[in-house]
């Protein structure tokens, strides 16, 4: 006879445990499942035709809800057996997190300037440095998309290395850009009072 009844307490903690880590267990395996399947959808440029990021709502919503439940299993009291594994998925999320926030607003600046600095000729020949800048920012970009092109998983593109740096000062070269082109127009505005 195993007498359980006398260890009720203990019995009743272990399976208690049991039970949790099993279900964090099956947590990990449906991230794992989930962000290996997990691709960005792509569209073309209309002007280019490159390949652009598109912005996916289910991704977004995956992505919050798995960092809420990371988040909610790390303050778990049984975590301690899965607490490397938690923590890298939560340094993997949170980084696809802030990449993809950023890609996508260099993305817009991008799609928004490309055609006023690459397809004007006139703001070409009236900021020439400026559309030199903006050159060398195309070309980022562009390369930047091709590799994005080749690599689609979502955690795979958005945790390579120094890409949020670069990202950064793409988005920082583009600010640039986008601040000598506000103050040509406000200049042509003011040369021409009938616009006001």
């Amino acid at each position: 006879k195993l007498n359980l009844h006398k260890f009720e307490e203990d019995v009743t903690g272990i399976v208690d445990k049991a039970t949790k880590e099993l279900n964090m267990e099956k947590i990990l395996k449906e991230l794992d499942a989930t962000w290996s399947q997990m691709e960005f959808d792509h569209e073309p440029h209309q002007r280019t035709r490159i390949t652009l990021l598109k912005s996916s709502e289910e991704l977004i919503e995956t992505l919050e809800d798995n960092q809420v439940q990371l988040q909610n299993m790390i303050t778990s009291k049984y975590i301690a057996f899965f607490l490397e594994e938690v923590s890298g998925w939560q340094k993997k999320l949170s980084t696809a997190d802030s990449v993809i926030t950023i890609w996508f607003e260099v993305q817009r600046t991008w799609s928004h300037l490309e055609s006023i600095f690459i397809g004007s000729e006139d703001i070409r020949s009236q900021l020439p440095e400026d559309s030199k800048l903006f050159d060398g920012i195309d070309e980022d970009f562009k390369a930047l998309m091709g590799d994005a092109e080749k690599t689609p998983n979502v955690v795979e593109a958005t945790n390579k290395k120094g890409l949020y740096n670069t990202l950064e000062d793409i988005q920082g070269r583009l600010s640039v850009c986008e601040k000598a082109l506000a103050e040509y127009l406000e200049t042509k505005r003011l040369a021409f009072p009938r616009f006001q």
